[in-house]
């Protein structure tokens, strides 16, 4: 029992519960001062306002009765319209104030007597002024038999009710002023307690922030701040991560349970992963084989659609330029003056233009499968360069064109001749066929390093920089969309590749395109000394 009160000590629910219960005892207590300290403000504010407002009836009474006393006399001894007058007013200001004072409300017997005493009272001194003639004559006649000390005490005789009147007055204005201060002082002592219980209550909800704050920062921060990273971390797949909470509240109880959770976990990920590996490898052994055969089926099926399509495109073009002219020889072989040459001319110059393009499409075909022969051997590439260059000198000078061979003077290397002339012959073409009339073309032939670099290069108006990437694909033309069958670049890109290197497309300085196969090592040259 003994340990798990302390327990129940230590556990957060606890001292949030001893935190709270003290902060709403201190509320109630301080909402309790506080209702007390307005109940009796509000009665010392109500017991004030009764006591100035009699105060203030008494006064207004006692003046009243004065002026009225005054206005009396003055009236008998001057006897003038204005002395009645002002008689008439006075009278009726002392008949209100006495209304005023009969109206004032009564809470105990005193009250009650005091009240009724003045009401007796002023009836008498308004019964003693309706004879105030009278009384002035015989306090003449008095001082003229008896002389003046028997007149004045026969004034204070006659007056006698007023002066009763006064001292009644005059009694409950002292009493009055004596209660007000006493509600007055009473008010000062509820301001004081209210004061020192607004110091109480302060201090005790400053030690109550302060209980809180230190709980707050010395556990609930830091053991949320604990937990926040451990489950970040368990999220992230960090399974090592450990939170290690310590205490007995309910902090270190969570703490414990997300290690032992990620405990668990890491087991099961790593009985998983275990099972996972042996079936991955299982379907790796399966499956490798069959995937290898399906992706050189993809492969082979892909080029043989690519091929049919490209021959069917490509094809029909001459194909239907012969059947027209077989049709135009038909019609015409009856006449006489039919000259049957040219139709064959033209069905000839078709057939070997189909030739040509089946030829060149086997090859690159063969090329891309890895299934074009070359026959290697060591060669110079530079007298090739220029033995080509002198070929095609006439065909390029009757073109308005030149074509000259920049080469060292051996430039060795072991390749495909044949192969390689092959893709100069198909670069030169190209160069005839799109560019303008007078077309300069230059052959090179140098060895860079383990490499060797054949190039045709022409002044003609070049090409754009978006189009050299795909000019290499089958029949594909540029935008001066020349004569030929576009299988130029990408046979030489073919057998470029087929020796393993590659093609590209450059702009040539002082305007024109460059065209340059890269034959890397396994092809390998040198210049002669």
């Amino acid at each position: 029992m003994r340990g798990r009160g302390i327990f129940r000590l230590r556990s957060l629910r606890t001292k949030i519960a001893i935190a709270a219960g003290a902060g709403l005892l201190t509320a109630v207590v301080l909402t309790a001062l506080l209702l007390l300290v307005t109940w009796n403000s509000q009665h010392v504010i109500a017991v004030a306002q009764d006591t100035q407002d009699r105060v203030h009836t008494y006064n207004h009474l006692l003046k009243a009765v004065r002026e009225y006393h005054n206005f009396s006399y003055r009236s008998v001894r001057e006897d003038t319209p204005e002395a009645h007058q002002a008689l008439g007013e006075a009278k009726r200001r002392f008949e209100l104030a006495i209304e005023d004072a009969s109206r004032l409300p009564v809470s105990n017997l005193r009250e009650r007597e005091v009240r009724a005493s003045i009401a007796t009272q002023s009836r008498g001194v308004l019964d003693h002024f309706r004879d105030a003639k009278s009384h002035v004559a015989q306090v003449d006649s008095v001082w003229q038999e008896r002389g003046s000390r028997a007149a004045l005490n026969e004034v204070s005789r006659i007056i006698a009710p007023i002066l009763r009147l006064e001292r009644v007055l005059e009694q409950e204005i002292r009493r009055g002023d004596i209660k007000l201060a006493n509600a007055m002082s009473e008010a000062r002592e509820l301001n004081q307690l209210a004061i020192a219980a607004s110091l109480v209550c302060l201090l005790l909800g400053a030690l109550f922030l302060v209980a809180v704050i230190h709980l707050v920062h010395a556990r609930l921060r830091p053991g949320l701040a604990r937990l926040e990273e451990g489950a970040t971390a368990i999220g992230a797949g960090r399974l090592d991560h450990r939170i290690r909470l310590e205490g007995g509240d309910e902090l270190a109880a969570l703490g414990s349970a997300f290690d032992l959770m990620a405990d668990e976990i890491d087991k099961q990920q790593k009985r998983l992963q275990e099972i996972q590996r042996g079936l991955e490898a299982a379907v790796a052994d399966r499956t490798s084989a069959l995937k290898e055969a399906n992706a050189k089926l993809s492969t082979a099926d892909e080029r043989r659609r690519n091929f049919l399509t490209d021959i069917g495109h490509e094809l029909r073009t001459p194909l239907t330029i012969i059947r027209g002219e077989t049709q135009v020889a038909l019609r015409m072989i009856e006449h006489d003056d039919f000259d049957p040459h040219e139709t064959f001319d033209m069905i000839l110059c078709q057939t070997d233009h189909l030739r040509r393009m089946v030829a060149d499409l086997f090859l690159i075909a063969r090329a891309e499968v890895g299934e074009l022969p070359l026959d290697k051997q060591e060669h110079d590439l530079a007298a090739m360069v220029r033995q080509t260059a002198t070929d095609f000198d006439t065909l390029v000078r009757e073109n308005g064109g030149t074509i000259t061979a920049e080469t060292a003077p051996v430039v060795t290397a072991m390749v495909d001749a044949e192969r390689l002339h092959r893709a100069l012959t198909a670069l030169i073409d190209n160069a005839l066929q799109h560019c303008q009339p007078g077309v300069d073309i230059v052959l090179e032939a140098k060895a860079e390093g383990e490499t060797v670099e054949l190039s045709v290069s022409d002044n003609g108006p070049g090409i754009p920089t978006e189009q050299s990437a795909i000019l290499f694909g089958r029949f594909s033309r540029g935008v001066t969309r020349g004569k030929g069958s576009g299988l130029g670049l990408s046979l030489v890109s073919a057998l470029a590749e087929a020796h393993g290197g590659h093609a590209r497309i450059a702009d040539r300085e002082g305007g024109g395109t460059r065209v340059t196969m890269q034959l890397p090592s396994g092809a390998l040259g040198r210049i002669a000394a």
